[in-house]
């Protein structure tokens, strides 16, 4: 079965109209994408990566016409390719330096040669998982740690798409009372987004009232909860009874287990965002609301 994705999801995923898109296919040849039975085309991660290559070129002042043909380039046959790993040191080698143009421009590059769900989940996650266990054994200071995070997070933040809720899913992503590592949180906020949810992200340290008042208010088909400590979760038992009947309330994050949902009454999500958000997308299949 030929697999690739939509138009309608490709301008999702780059913030372009499909109209843009298909300009850009016609005038340009930019895409060549494959056809369904019935006539739809299907796009492919290189597709998305040569779309966000040439906004970034046109964003630094480049012609279209000149930033297609230089977008184009990076992809002709016997142009070198970074694994993900060289992506991730080309991160750590300008964190390690401290060089904030370093590491933005090394950021950028994973997301554009990879796409924003790839680099998420290929190169930043594991990449900052590197990071933590580099401070907790005195190779880095916590000022390195600090220094890429807020890096990454700002990246990561601008990547969603902010989306009306009439007609569409809504979902609540925040981390309960005590738990001050959001990135992950922050990255299954924006792939939700990305798959068309309006996402209502409320950060670390959320007080249990406000994640209740805040469903209630937006009406929430879902909401996700991470935590790196399974101390968070215990205490989740009176919100997810509250939400039962008309929300969908899952866990994820290094401190959640199947066991521990399973007690207090919750989903467990895998910690891989894309993964955990598929998971969402066939748990809440129609939004709640009429459009």
């Amino acid at each position: 079965m030929t697999q690739g994705i939509r138009i309608g999801e490709l301008a999702r995923r780059t913030g372009l109209s499909p109209d843009v898109l298909r300009v850009w296919e016609r005038r340009f040849k930019l895409f060549s994408p494959d056809r369904t039975p019935g006539g739809y085309r299907l796009y492919t991660s290189a597709d998305e990566r040569l779309a966000r290559d040439v906004i970034a070129l046109k964003e630094q002042g480049i012609g279209l016409a000149a930033a297609v043909k230089q977008a184009r380039s990076a992809f002709e046959p016997g142009a070198p390719v970074p694994t993900n790993e060289e992506l991730a040191k080309d991160i750590d080698d300008a964190v390690c330096a401290l060089d904030q143009v370093a590491v933005v421009a090394a950021v950028r590059r994973a997301t554009h040669l990879l796409g924003v769900e790839a680099a998420i989940v290929d190169v930043f996650l594991p990449y900052l998982v590197v990071l933590g266990h580099q401070w907790e054994t005195g190779q880095v200071s916590v000022a390195h740690e600090h220094f890429a995070s807020h890096t990454i997070r700002k990246h990561v933040g601008a990547l969603g798409l902010d989306l009306a809720s009439a007609g569409r899913r809504v979902g609540i992503v925040a981390c309960p009372p005590g738990e001050r590592h959001d990135i992950a949180a922050l990255m299954t906020a924006v792939v939700l987004s990305r798959r068309g949810w309006s996402v209502r992200f409320l950060g670390a340290d959320t007080p249990l009232a406000a994640i209740d008042t805040v469903a209630t208010r937006v009406r929430a088909d879902a909401v996700v909860l991470g935590g790196t400590r399974r101390e968070v979760f215990e205490p989740l038992t009176p919100l997810v009874r509250r939400l039962s009947g008309s929300t969908q309330v899952a866990i994820g994050g290094s401190g959640a287990s199947e066991e521990l949902a399973a007690s207090i009454g919750a989903t467990l999500l895998p910690s891989d965002p894309v993964q955990a958000v598929l998971h969402l997308d066939a748990l809440v299949v129609e939004p709640s609301r009429s459009a």
